[in-house]
């Protein structure tokens, strides 16, 4: 893994909880009470949850609702959601909820 020059390092000798491959340097002084990972194994993770995490590629398409509701605000028309509202909270349209947003 590669870090800063200017971040400073501990010195360890511990091994990877997931390979066992050997540690010797660190950005942090472990605890103890967590388990440590090498450089390749966290790589591989973030890597991992990356790929996994990305919209919903993963998730296949999203479920859409039905609807015939007017936008609380500008009151125009709404067809489709992709939740099932549930008459409690006022519902907008996408540009409207954009902008309550910004």
């Amino acid at each position: 893994m590669a870090y800063n020059n200017d971040k400073q390092m501990f010195a360890v000798d511990l091994s990877c909880a997931k390979c066992g491959n050997h540690i010797s340097q660190l950005p942090f002084q472990p605890s103890g009470d967590r388990p440590v990972y090498c450089a390749d194994c966290n790589r591989a993770f973030r890597q991992n949850n990356r790929n996994n995490n990305r919209g919903n590629f993963n998730r296949g398409p999203r479920q859409m609702f039905q609807v015939d509701l007017k936008c609380a605000d500008c009151g125009i028309a709404i067809t489709e959601l992709p939740f099932q509202p549930t008459g409690d909270k006022p519902v907008y349209c996408r540009a409207c909820l954009q902008a309550k947003r910004a």
